[in-house]
């Protein structure tokens, strides 16, 4: 099983670079080094206003560490099959999930180490802790994390009479109280308790995993769910495959459509835009990347970094919505349209135009909120008015052009 289990994690990461090295490219990086160093230099002023004695500094530390403490979650590599394939082998997995269980370790643990780096200079200002204090809090962290993990291991095994070990409601109460204490208390009594969790719950493993059957549904659907969502995160920067929209009506929005002229040119402009607010996969898309685009902003403050952060999400979302051209190429009906293939590019253009618009003023407006020096405002404004221009009338109609003739 451990041969099993260290194949499936040499294809997933193979996989995992495949789609990084897309998501990473030279534009993504320069971007995000900008923002990376705008944080850190928005982060170093709010440092420079604070003192110790404020009563909401350990409810922010407990919040973000809580948080923290629920990134990374245990990565199985479980696929559908294995309920019927390795049903037989059932006893032989625990070795199976013993192995994923140290590979989550991995990024999990580096993720809380990366954060208690980051939030180490708020905990020595805000609490007047000292160095010895806040390492003392790490080593807390780490070990609670592998108390949850190794949760998430004892959850795999069907306990007669009881709910799910790993219940978000235990995850988050152990979580809190541990955190709390060693924020309020002392730290090491959150590194006693971490520590006491973690060996009560192996201590249970030890006595009953070969006696519990596996819960292979909801490890199954578990593990699916962890994948879709790193799916849809590198959905946001390129196709991927794995990624299969939905349909729901959405009366609500059947107003926009009463607007698009009942006419013969306007058949593909209601058509892509009916699919476009009934579909969740490209209106998910620009939904949150938008939002992400809002957020981002309403903590950025700076002369040329909002101008830059704008942009770039505008890019994102007029890159991503290409795809969308061909949503309907394999629907036969759409053939048989007495229209020509420059209206539809028209249709297309036109739909784009109001999408990359609309993001463009809702960023915009975040960015007028924020920030209060006209010259970025202005700039912003321009900036966002020329690349919808150009993404919308220019690159995307001589993208499916090239397209179209690289196919015929």
């Amino acid at each position: 099983m451990k041969v099993l289990f260290k194949t499936r994690k040499q294809r997933h990461l193979r996989e995992m670079a495949k789609y990084l090295r897309l998501v990473f490219n030279d534009f993504f990086v320069f971007a995000l080094l900008f923002f990376l160093g705008g944080l850190g230099l928005g982060y170093s002023n709010v440092l420079k206003q604070l003192r110790p004695g404020f009563w909401w500094a350990p409810l922010v530390a407990l919040v973000v560490l809580a948080i923290t403490a629920q990134v990374g979650r245990f990565a199985t590599l479980i696929e559908d099959a294995d309920r019927v394939f390795l049903l037989p082998k059932e006893r032989a997995m625990h070795d199976y999930l013993v192995a994923a269980r140290r590979y989550s370790q991995g990024l999990a643990q580096a993720t809380q180490l990366i954060i208690l780096f980051i939030l180490t200079p708020f905990l020595r200002v805000t609490l007047n802790w000292s160095l010895l204090q806040v390492l003392i809090l790490v080593v807390a962290q780490v070990l609670l994390k592998d108390a949850l993990l190794r949760l998430d291991l004892a959850s795999a095994y069907q306990v007669t009479g009881q709910r799910r070990m790993n219940h978000w409601l235990i995850k988050w109460g152990v979580s809190l109280i541990v955190l709390a204490c060693g924020l309020w208390l002392t730290p090491w009594l959150a590194v006693v308790l971490s520590l006491v969790v973690d060996v009560l719950v192996a201590d249970w493993l030890r006595r009953h995993w070969a006696s519990q059957q596996i819960r292979w549904r909801q490890q199954i659907a578990s593990e699916d769910n962890r994948m879709l969502g790193i799916y849809r995160f590198f959905n946001l920067f390129t196709d991927v495959p794995m990624v299969q929209g939905t349909i729901h009506r959405r009366r609500y929005l059947d107003g926009l459509l009463r607007r698009i002229p009942v006419r013969h040119d306007k058949t593909y402009l209601y058509l892509y835009s009916r699919g476009m607010l009934r579909g969740t996969e490209f209106s998910g898309l620009v939904v949150r990347l938008t939002v992400i685009g809002m957020l981002l902003l309403a903590f950025i403050q700076g002369r040329w970094l909002p101008v830059i952060l704008t942009a770039l999400f505008i890019y994102l979302i007029g890159f991503q919505l290409l795809p969308f051209f061909q949503q309907y190429d394999d629907v036969v009906f759409t053939h048989v349209y007495p229209l020509s293939w420059d209206q539809r590019l028209h249709s297309f253009v036109t739909l784009i135009t109001i999408i990359l618009s609309t993001t463009a003023l809702l960023l915009w407006l975040v960015v007028v909120a924020v920030n209060r020096d006209w010259t970025t405002i202005g700039v912003t404004l321009l900036v966002a008015i020329v690349e919808v221009a150009y993404l919308a009338r220019g690159y995307t109609p001589q993208r499916l052009k090239r397209a179209a003739e690289n196919k015929g």
